[in-house]
């Protein structure tokens, strides 16, 4: 095997991986209440945040 190709399917396998945890992350999260709460509200502050910048 070259270089190259072992490096392509340690990147291919890795990036695998990550899709695995962020969609079981937010299924944890999807599903149960209070999580999904403490969730919206980050995003809606870095939101609420990005609009008074861009007022600016």
């Amino acid at each position: 095997m070259l270089l190259a190709e072992t490096s392509t399917n340690t990147m291919t396998t890795a990036v695998t991986s990550l899709m695995d945890v962020v969609s079981t992350v937010l299924t944890t999260i999807t599903g149960n209440a209070t999580l999904m709460v403490f969730f919206c509200a980050g995003v809606v502050g870095i939101a609420i945040a990005v609009v008074r910048k861009l007022k600016r």
